[in-house]
This record gives structure tokens, sequence and C-alpha cells, in this order.
């Protein structure tokens, strides 16, 4: 025998040997499945489900500013154990409350003196941010008026979430895994055809949104009523999509 020919035998037996062990690559499959005549539909699935919020994430901050960088960080410090306080008082678990970040910052302004002219003069801005968690969300109107009153002068937002998403992702997941089939079934229906199998399926996304309320709209809420400031959360969205293969 040849070297050339116990060099192809050779590598023959390798190939082989690889498709026993590891199979075939999806490749092939698809290459195999075409050369026998399978032909494939493919199509997107989606879905979307809205559920009730169960956790509730609001984020406030206590903005103090002085032309002393001392005196900005110490009121500061002072009304941020005011609004602490009254929060543990109203009954959150201290681990509910978490300063999220805390900024320092001077800028300049321009002021017109008693003289007429202008002079710069440099300011200090601290900046306490706090984000408080509560299932309770029957209670967030009074936790912000609380706060307020408390000392904080900034209400970033507020996020109505779900505690536990993963199983409703799941579901929205299903969902559009078996709307993918249904448009598939209706192609090939249309074609006179009949789906004979799934041929590969692949998650697209999957996410949820929580709904927000910005500050923005806090402060429209607040206006709007002297009484406890009025919370509406609305649901959650949960999204899913697929992109599956049928062959037919």
């Amino acid at each position: 025998m040849s070297i050339k020919n116990t060099f192809f035998t050779f590598f023959f037996i390798l190939v082989v040997v690889i498709i026993v062990l590891f199979g075939y690559p999806a490749n092939i499959t698809t290459a195999y499945a075409a050369n026998q005549g399978q032909k494939i539909i493919q199509t997107y699935g989606e879905a979307e489900l809205t559920a009730p919020a169960d956790l509730a994430k609001i984020s406030l901050a206590i903005e103090t500013r002085s032309s002393s960088a001392n005196e900005a960080v110490e009121e500061n410090a002072r009304l941020a154990n005011k609004v602490l306080e009254a929060l543990l008082d109203y009954g959150l678990p201290e681990d509910n409350i978490k300063t999220s970040s805390y900024r320092l910052y001077s800028y300049r302004e321009r002021q017109e003196t008693n003289s007429g002219t202008e002079q710069e003069q440099v300011y200090y801005q601290a900046t306490n941010e706090m984000l408080i968690s509560t299932t309770q969300l029957d209670t967030v109107g009074e936790i912000i008026d609380l706060a307020v009153k408390a000392g904080a002068n900034n209400i970033n937002y507020i996020n109505f979430e779900l505690s536990d998403p993963q199983e409703l992702m799941l579901q929205a997941l299903k969902m559009a895994t078996k709307q993918a089939r249904r448009k598939a079934e209706a192609i090939a229906e249309g074609a006179d055809e009949t789906i004979q199998q799934l041929y590969s399926i692949r998650e697209e996304r999957t996410s949820y949104t929580p709904f927000r309320l910005e500050d923005t709209m806090l402060k429209r809420e607040m206006i709007a009523s002297v009484a406890p400031t009025p919370i509406s959360p609305e649901a959650v969205i949960i999204r899913a999509s697929v992109m599956a293969e049928f062959s037919f």
C-alpha cells in the first residue's frame, strides 16, 4: 500500500472515530437534512405578560449646599440622620434602607454685589442618596411624606418590581415557543404541507420592565394632593421571544 493510500485510510478512520465519539456537528446534520429533501420554516415567537408588582424601591436624596464644604457636609449628615431615624421609627427594617451614593462637589455662581459689580462665589453641594425597599406597597406614599418632612428634598424615582420574576419569565418563554410553532403550522398549512419536527430553537430575549415613577411625575402627584401622597403602581411587564426552525 502506498504512503498516499495509507494516509487517506488513516484520515477516514479518524473522521469515523470523531463522529462516533462526538456525534455529527450541527452543520453536517443540516447538510444531511438538505440532501434528504427536508425543508425548513423559520418563525419568530414572542409573548408579553403583565403582573402586579410586589416590591417597591424608593430612591430619595438629601441635598445641602453652602459656601463652606464642612457646613454642607455637616448639615447633610444631620438631615440624613433625621430621615433615617424617622424611617426606622416608622417600622422599616434597617436592612431595607441603603445609602446608594454620596457626592460632594463645588460649583461657581456669578453674583451681583451692592456696588453693581459682579463677583464669583464658590459653593459646595453634598448629596446623600438613599434607596428604600418595601413589600408593603400601600405605604409608599406615607414613606415618601415621612422622609420629606424629616429632611429629604429630592425624590429621584420609585420602582415597582417583582421580588422573583423567574417563574413568570419562564412562562413567557413557553408562550413564545408555542406561538412560534403555531406560526410555523399556519405557514405549512397555507402551503399544503405538514410540520414534521422542531429543527432548532434559540432564546432571543427574556426581560421584565419594572414600572417607574420619575421625579417629575412624583412632583405632579404631590402637588395634586395635600393628603398623603397618592401612589398608584401599574403592572410590571415581562417579555420573551424565541427563534425556531421546523422541518416539513
